[in-house]
């Protein structure tokens, strides 16, 4: 049976790509959702905007018109 030693460096690493690619995912399928779910009209939080914003870039081929 194979035994995984962990060491402190290991969770001292920084994430690097790993973190950026999180968040692209992360708001990908927060503009997938919103799309879907005609949430886009929806007064929303700022930030949650944003990523959704984001994310629809890579989604939509046209700018969508979030509210503000």
């Amino acid at each position: 049976m194979r035994q995984d030693t962990v060491t402190q460096e290991t969770f001292e690493a920084p994430a690097g790509k790993s973190r950026l690619l999180s968040r692209l995912y992360r708001d990908i399928g927060l503009a997938a959702v919103a799309i879907e779910l005609d949430l886009l009209a929806e007064p929303l939080e700022i930030e949650l905007e944003d990523a959704i914003e984001r994310g629809a870039r890579y989604i939509a081929p046209f700018p969508l018109a979030l509210a503000s």
